[in-house]
């Protein structure tokens, strides 16, 4: 018999809102006094994984060190856009092989280790160089062929092929913290593990594992940024009752919550602040998705091999109504994962014919299973659940998943999953067994598929031959209009093959006390997502 989604959602929901109940009930909340100024701003995260070395941290986990490391490029607070930082001009060559940056003069790096220079940039990009960096472009920066010192404040990255994202890659958006040589040509890895020395408008002060990380603010910061709290903490509570109860009594002043949780806080007097643009996008995976010919990794007999299984699970879903109960309405719908209509590759087209290929048909679904020749209830899915920073829903929407696919006669269980176990898994290509729901970081369109859909990237999402060489294709070449025409080749590729299973595109979102911040600007793109911490402003 046919399980009605909608209840089962609804059961889940009224578990979920008398946790909240009780942990409201147990709260004593610490008021902030009229008049009395917060010297120390405390963000609590879902949790990342921890570490000094961001040659090892993926993108989402980045946010631990946007207060104090910079980049050579900024990110307009408003628009997105790319704007001068610890690089004041750029230019590319006609072949967009090679990059030069000017850099800015008289910029000083924390602890008396002198001033920025060129041969920090290149002591930071061979970093990304070592045997353990694993970050999100360490393959990209693996691309680089040499970087040239013209003098102390001008460098040209010759690339191994034309890159037209090298301006995302040095950006906030990107991944190349710039640190100081000096400091580590005196006291190496073991000093820069203990106090990492950046330019940022905060400095970093200590760091308690499993716990917090601790910042304060650097008077006369060389850009005129003056942040409103003297001192930073960003610590980690990995349940979501908790966060909202540190809020609710007054021991956090912002954090991460679902958005199921945020009504709560709202009616105490909360206030929920967005990134100013759509940054990232959420969509459910299928594992073992590595169909190109010789790949020791792929298992002939994982279901969703299948494009017809594939096409039935996204029938299964009801994005509209995971949308509306989970998202609280916020969010549009999206037709392949990581394109957008501001990127390379969109096709207008996928938004006329996604409600007949993808649309919710829980009747077509079964069908198509039929067809694969899976009887009612003879089909298993593993569905991985994890947390990361800004991404506090996923066990939600992998627990609505389940529940779309049990209606279809797909046997779908739930397994929650330590995130860096998941990251270590995914990149060893190690979950043909599973399907996972993953908030991801908008990016420009040719690094999405080096990430998540080139066999070499770090993602494995859906590998096969065509993608492969379209891919490789669009790495060489320079004239817009040819890029869009392959990159949307791309797209159309994964559109029909249904790779994954699209659903929403959103902003990132945090819950404040009004009574301590005021407002946060901030893009959404940058990598950790909340970024610009030096814009938080005090309430008055």
């Amino acid at each position: 018999m046919r399980r009605d989604t909608l209840v089962q959602r609804k059961m889940s929901w009224i578990v979920s809102s008398l946790l909240v109940l009780l942990v409201v009930l147990s709260v004593t909340r610490t008021e902030t006094q009229a008049g009395e100024k917060v010297q120390r701003l405390i963000f609590v995260s879902a949790g990342f994984n921890e570490s000094n070395r961001f040659w090892t941290i993926a993108r989402p986990f980045q946010i631990q060190f946007d207060p104090f490391l910079e980049t050579l490029l900024d990110l307009d607070p408003k628009t997105g856009a790319y704007i001068p930082r610890l690089a004041e001009t750029w230019q590319p060559s006609a072949d967009q092989k090679e990059w030069t940056f000017f850099l800015r003069k008289g910029v000083p790096f924390h602890f008396g280790y002198g001033e920025f220079t060129a041969r920090d940039v290149v002591h930071t990009h061979s970093l990304m160089l070592r045997q353990e960096a694993i970050s999100t472009l360490a393959g990209f920066w693996r691309g680089v062929e040499e970087i040239k010192v013209i003098d102390d404040y001008q460098v040209v990255f010759r690339m191994k092929s034309p890159s037209s994202t090298l301006p995302y890659a040095v950006s906030r958006s990107g991944d190349l913290r710039v640190v100081s040589k000096t400091q580590w040509d005196k006291e190496g890895l073991e000093g820069f593990d203990k106090r990492p020395a950046g330019t940022g408008s905060y400095r970093y002060v200590d760091r308690k594992l499993g716990q917090s990380i601790s910042y304060e603010r650097v008077d006369n910061h060389w850009r005129g940024e003056q942040p409103a709290f003297k001192e930073l903490e960003i610590r980690i509570s990995r349940e979501d009752s908790t966060r909202l109860a540190m809020l609710l009594r007054g021991e956090a002043h912002v954090v991460d919550l679902p958005r199921e949780l945020q009504g709560e806080a709202l009616k105490r007097g909360m206030k929920v602040l967005a990134s100013q643009l759509p940054s990232e996008w959420l969509s459910v995976y299928f594992g073992g998705q590595y169909h190109i010919p010789g790949d020791p990794k792929f298992k002939a007999d994982v279901p969703w091999n299948d494009r017809r299984v594939r096409q039935a699970m996204n029938l299964a879903v009801n994005r509209t109504e995971l949308r509306d109960n989970l998202f609280k309405d916020k969010g549009r719908l999206i037709y392949v994962s990581g394109f957008a209509p501001h990127l390379e590759g969109w096709n207008p087209e996928w938004a006329q014919r996604f409600d007949s290929l993808y649309g919710y048909n829980p009747t077509k679904a079964k069908e198509l299973l039929k067809a694969a020749g899976y009887a009612p209830d003879t089909l298993q899915a593993k569905i991985l659940a994890f947390t990361s920073p800004g991404e506090a829903e996923l066990p939600q929407v992998g627990e609505a998943v389940a529940s779309y696919f049990n209606d279809v006669g797909i046997q779908a269980t739930l397994e929650a999953i330590d995130e860096a176990q998941f990251g270590s898994m995914n990149r060893a290509k190690e979950l043909p067994c599973c399907i996972w729901p993953n908030i991801t970081g908008l990016r420009p369109t040719e690094e999405l598929l080096r990430t998540a859909y080139y066999s070499k990237g770090n993602g494995h999402l859906f590998e096969d031959e065509f993608v492969e060489k379209k891919y490789l294709e669009l790495t060489r070449l320079v004239d817009p209009q040819e890029r869009q025409r392959v990159a949307m080749e791309i797209g159309d590729h994964l559109f029909e093959e249904f790779a994954t299973i699209p659903l929403l595109s959103i902003h990132n979102e945090v819950v404040v006390n009004p009574k301590v911040v005021a407002d946060w600007t901030y893009p959404g793109p940058g990598a950790g997502r909340t970024t610009h911490f030096y814009l938080l402003k005090a309430a008055q």
